[in-house]
């Protein structure tokens, strides 16, 4: 069953506010929502599982560590993991040797 756009935006906002109060259940929240999406665009880009798993750990970490810097009036919530991940994505591409 697919998420209502109120649902999606009810989901977002109990998310922002348990990041708000770092109550470690927002993390659960996002994984459970949003990991497999996050998974195929990191994916899509460093094109290795191994290398998919991690990246999408480190963005656990920055979206926690971050979170203070999520501003709702520039975008929804998933927005701005898609460009945490898209970023962390490409970072690793960029650091990987040749």
């Amino acid at each position: 069953m697919k998420a209502t756009n109120q649902n999606k935006e009810l989901l977002e906002q109990t998310i922002v506010d348990l990041l708000g109060k770092e109550d470690q259940k927002s993390i659960n929240l996002i994984y459970e929502n949003y990991a497999e999406t996050l998974y195929g665009v990191i994916y899509r880009i460093v094109k290795s599982e191994e290398s998919a798993q991690e990246v999408l750990q480190d963005c656990f970490l920055k979206i926690w560590n971050k979170s203070s810097q999520y501003d709702p009036a520039k975008g929804r919530l998933f927005t701005w993991f898609v460009n945490i991940a898209r970023n962390a994505a490409i970072d690793k591409v960029r650091s990987a040797p040749y």
